[in-house]
C-alpha cells in the first residue's frame, strides 16, 4: 500500500463534490479569480486520499468526478460526446502493456541485414511502438533533425518523414571545427532538452519512430536507464488516431554506419563536422522491421469536458481551448504518495476557476474546457480527444496550457517569472499578443525560452496547426517527487498566472485573430 504522509486536512471527499460556487457577485469575471479558491482545490486535488491521481487508480477517478462537478456547478455544457450522448466525462482508449518478449530491430540493406536487440544495440527510451510493429518501415536520414529556419537551416526541407524510421544525429553541426548555427541557437542543442526541440519537429512531421544516435556523453547516460519495455506501460489503444509520440530508440554511430554503406552521398564517419556534410534523404533500399510481443489490459480513464457557448451567431462556431492534464504519477520506489500539487492540480485548479469566470459572461466565441487523462503517459488524453474532438477540431483557434503554475525554478528565484514556452511555435502573433495582454493585465515576469526538456499537451494541438502556450512552473527541486505537496505552492503566483490566462482567452474569444 501507499505510504501516507503528513499532509494539511482536506475536506472530506464527497462533500467536496458538492461544495457550491461563491454566492456573491463580482464586478468583473477575473476577480473570481483568487488564490483562495485556487487553494481549495489544489488542497483537494493533492490531498493522499487521491494517492496521486495516477492513470487508472481510484484517485484519478474521483479526481476527474470532481472536475465534472465543478463543470457543472458553474454552468458549462456537456459535449456530444462519441455515443452521441452528452457527458462532462469523455471515455480515453487506455491500455497497459506488458511486454513479453524484447525487440528486436531487423534492419535491411542492400549490402545485407543487421539484427538489433536491446540492450546491446540499441535501448527504447520513449514513445510508442505501436506504429512502428507489423509493418516495414522506409528509413530516412534527417541529419541533426534541427529546423531553424531564421538561422538558414532545415534538415526536414522536402524530406517525407510520415510513417517513417527517421535517424537524427546528436548534438549540432560543426564546419572546420566551429558551429553552423549562431552561437546561442548552437548551445540550446548540447543541453538535456535539445532533443525535445527536436522532437517538436517530428511531432508534426508524424514519424513513425526515431533513431537518436549517441555520442559517449549520451550513451554514458543511457547505460544508467532501463528501457522502456522494462515496466508495463500506459498507452493510448485507438491506432486510427493521427497524432502519436514516435517510438524512441538509440543507437549506436557504428549502427548508422553500416546502414548507410553504399548510399550515393551517404555518411561514411561519425562526427558532427561529418554529419553536417550529408544531405537528408531517404536511404534506398533501408528498411526496418519490429518483432515485439505484449500482454495488454483495457484500463478505465476519461477526459473532462465542458463548454461555454458564445455569444455571437458566427464567431460561437469558434473554439478557444483552455486545458490542463488531471494526472499524476504513482507512489515513488520507497511506496511515498506524489501528490502532484504543482504538477498539475495547479493548473486543473486553474481551468476550474477560468471555467467559472467565462461563464460568468460569455464571449463571443465558444470556450471548451478540458483536464486531461494521461500526460505523464505520454499526452494520451489530449490525443484522444483532438483524435475523436467532441467539438469541430479545425474550429480550435488557440489552446492554453496551464501545466504547474504555482513553484519558481531557481533560476527565476529573483522576480518569480513564470515560462510561457512555445508561443511561436505555429505563428509569431501568438507570442506578441500574449505580450501585449500581459502588460495591460497582470504583468507578471514571463520567459519565452524552452529550459530542460519541458514538454505538454499543448505539443499536442501544435501538431494540429493549433496555436498556443505553455505556462510552466520549471523543474523546481520537488518536480516529480513526493515532496510536491500543496502547502509549498505560491497561491498569490498562480492567482496571477490563472488571470493572466484568463484574460488572455478573453482577447481570443471576443477580438479578430492577429494572425488571420
Amino acid at each position: 500500500m501507499p505510504r501516507h504522509r503528513p499532509h494539511p486536512p482536506v475536506p472530506v471527499l464527497l462533500a467536496a463534490l458538492f461544495i457550491p460556487l461563491a454566492a456573491q457577485e463580482v464586478s468583473s469575471p477575473a476577480a473570481s479569480i483568487t488564490a483562495a479558491e485556487i487553494r481549495r482545490h489544489v488542497y483537494y486535488l493533492a490531498s493522499d486520499a487521491l494517492e496521486g491521481r495516477y492513470m487508472a487508480s481510484k484517485g484519478y477517478e474521483i479526481a476527474a468526478r470532481y472536475g465534472e462537478s465543478q463543470f457543472k456547478a458553474a454552468g458549462l455544457k456537456p459535449p456530444v460526446l462519441a455515443d452521441g450522448k452528452p457527458g462532462y466525462l469523455q471515455p480515453v482508449p487506455v491500455q497497459r502493456r506488458t511486454c513479453t518478449k524484447e525487440p528486436v530491430l531487423t534492419i535491411a540493406t542492400p549490402k545485407g541485414s543487421l539484427r538489433l536487440e536491446q540492450p546491446k544495440d540499441f535501448k527504447w527510451l520513449d514513445g510508442d511502438i505501436l506504429p512502428c510493429q507489423d509493418r516495414t518501415l522506409e528509413v530516412v536520414f534527417a541529419g541533426f533533425g534541427i529546423r531553424e529556419p531564421a538561422a538558414g537551416w532545415n534538415d526536414f526541407k522536402g524530406l517525407d518523414t510520415e510513417g517513417k524510421l527517421v535517424i537524427i544525429w546528436p548534438n549540432a553541426p560543426l564546419r572546420k571545427g566551429k558551429p553552423v548555427l549562431p552561437e546561442a541557437v548552437h548551445k540550446t542543442y548540447l543541453q538535456a532538452g535539445g532533443f525535445q526541440k527536436k522532437l517538436m519537429s517530428l511531432l508534426s512531421l508524424k514519424a513513425a519512430g526515431v533513431l537518436l544516435v549517441t555520442d559517449p556523453a549520451l550513451a554514458a547516460m543511457i547505460d544508467k536507464s532501463k528501457p522502456k519495455s522494462a515496466s508495463p506501460q500506459i498507452v493510448y489503444a485507438n491506432s486510427k488516431a493521427p497524432a502519436f509520440i514516435p517510438w524512441i530508440v538509440t543507437v549506436k554511430p557504428e549502427t548508422v554506419l553500416a546502414m548507410m554503406a553504399g548510399q550515393a552521398g551517404g555518411l561514411k564517419k561519425a562526427g558532427e563536422a561529418e554529419a553536417a556534410k550529408v544531405r537528408p534523404a531517404a536511404l534506398k533500399g533501408v528498411t526496418a522491421t519490429v518483432d515485439v510481443s505484449f500482454d495488454s489490459e483495457a484500463l478505465p480513464s476519461w477526459n473532462v469536458v465542458g463548454m461555454v457557448e458564445g455569444t455571437d451567431p458566427v464567431l460561437k462556431a469558434e473554439y478557444v481551448a483552455v486545458t490542463a492534464h488531471l494526472d499524476h504519477l504513482n507512489p515513488d520506489s520507497k511506496g511515498d504518495i506524489r501528490n502532484g500539487a504543482d504538477d498539475n492540480a495547479s493548473g486543473s485548479a486553474a481551468v476550474m476557476e477560468i471555467a467559472e469566470a467565462v461563464a460568468r459572461r460569455p464571449f463571443k466565441r465558444s470556450v471548451v474546457f478540458v483536464l486531461f487523462a494521461g500526460e505523464e503517459s505520454g499526452l494520451l488524453g489530449s490525443r484522444h480527444f483532438l483524435a475523436e474532438c467532441p467539438v469541430p477540431r479545425d474550429k480550435i483557434v488557440a489552446d492554453l496550457t496551464l501545466d504547474m503554475i504555482a513553484r519558481t525554478d531557481r533560476a527565476s528565484e529573483s522576480d518569480r517569472a513564470h515560462y510561457a514556452l512555445d508561443t511561436d511555435t505555429i505563428t509569431p502573433e501568438f507570442k506578441k499578443l500574449l505580450i501585449a495582454v500581459n502588460e495591460r493585465t497582470v504583468r507578471w515576469p514571463l520567459k519565452f525560452e524552452r529550459i530542460g526538456g519541458a514538454g505538454s499537451d499543448n505539443m499536442t494541438f501544435a501538431n494540429f496547426g493549433i496555436p498556443g502556450v505553455f505556462f510552466f512552473s520549471g523543474s523546481h527541486i520537488d518536480y516529480h517527487r513526493a515532496t510536491d505537496d500543496a502547502d509549498k505552492l505560491d497561491y498569490e503566483k498562480a492567482e496571477a498566472l490563472t488571470r493572466l490566462t484568463y484574460e488572455l482567452a478573453a482577447e481570443l474569444g471576443e477580438k479578430p485573430l492577429p494572425w488571420r
